[in-house]
């Protein structure tokens, strides 16, 4: 197939149904094509994110330049150094009079998205770090007021809050309210989660309902898990590096049960999971790998770790299938 074509078919410059479905036909034609085309529509999903770019002539251009089907090992490399993206987005409207207490008002609001299979950093006004895992989304004030510091997340972040005794730092999420002074803390609070999970390093935390009522007290070296459904807290020691590693790049999982794991995979390589039967995902696994790693070596690892067996579904207009199911006798006797 040539080259040129399939650059156009993943830059979306290519219109006629007849030459899509002889692309689609190489691309299945066996697992080396796959895997190409697989490594160049990340590749030229990442390069798009990191630029910001809309124009898809102009990144049909720059894939054409880089002539990756020729130099494979650029495609891995592009993976893996592609800058850390996140879209700030400049927000100034009038509060209404009770929103937040009034602690956005007047306020220029920032918005930070961090795509799949990316991290952000970002510094707020008063110095507080902040690291954005994928799939996550945060809304700040340009500059804190003197008598409130409050950011609004959906997702997973880790904070390194600049110390204020007068001035207490509050993380909203659409569950709970995390409110600290000076703290090394992580929260993982995405939408499809059946907890809401703080996990303290260094500090104290008091975590609240919606309504700012307190529900406990946090000391380093403890996770609070605050079930939605029944709307109980609970705490327990942990070792608290398995659960910022990922800001280091690392993806560590702790006796966790399949369907857990896979979320996290969609959210870092943007692929959809499909379950075969629903006691595979109570299979648990524990382990740590490097997330710029492919795909495939880490449901390898796992394949070789339990009695499940995947295959990918390349679908060129949407998100990747992953279709995970039991292994066969035959199977397992390789």
């Amino acid at each position: 197939m040539d080259q040129e074509k399939i650059i156009e078919y993943v830059s979306g410059n290519i219109s006629d149904e007849s030459e899509k479905a002889k692309i689609r036909d190489w691309i299945n034609h066996n697992s080396e094509n796959k895997q190409s085309f697989i490594q160049l529509k990340n590749a030229f999903a990442l390069s798009r994110k990191s630029r910001g770019a809309t124009d898809t002539d102009q990144e049909y251009l720059k894939l054409k330049s880089q002539n990756l089907f020729r130099e494979k090992v650029l495609i891995p490399e592009l993976i893996k150094y592609a800058a850390v993206i996140f879209l700030t987005i400049g927000l100034t409207w009038v509060v209404q009079k009770n929103f937040h207490n009034h602690f956005f008002e007047k306020a220029q609001m920032n918005e930070v998205i961090c795509p799949a299979g990316q991290i952000s950093e970002l510094i707020l006004s008063d110095g507080t770090k902040v690291w954005l895992n994928a799939g996550s989304r945060i809304l700040y004030p340009s500059f804190f007021s003197k008598q409130n510091r409050s950011v609004h997340l959906e997702g997973e972040a880790f904070f390194e809050v600049k110390k204020d005794k007068g001035n207490p730092f509050l993380v909203e999420t659409d569950m709970v309210k995390i409110e600290v002074l000076g703290t090394s803390f992580n929260v993982d609070a995405y939408a499809e989660n059946k907890f809401v999970k703080t996990t303290l390093v260094e500090g104290k935390v008091e975590i609240q309902d919606k309504t700012g009522g307190k529900i406990a007290d946090m000391e380093p070296g403890q996770i609070a898990q605050y079930d939605i459904t029944s709307q109980k807290i609970y705490l327990s020691e942990v070792d608290t590096r398995f659960y910022s590693s990922w800001k280091e790049g690392k993806m560590t999982f702790l006796n966790e049960p399949l369907d857990e794991i896979t979320a996290k995979l969609e959210r870092w390589y943007n692929v959809k999971f499909t379950f075969a039967s629903e006691d595979i995902k109570t299979f648990r696994y524990s382990g740590t790998f490097l997330k710029y790693k492919p795909l495939e070596q880490i449901l390898n690892i796992i394949k070789i770790s339990s009695t499940i067996n995947y295959s990918i579904k390349v679908n060129p207009e949407d998100k990747d299938e992953i279709i995970l199911k039991k292994l066969t006798n035959d199977e397992t006797c390789h």
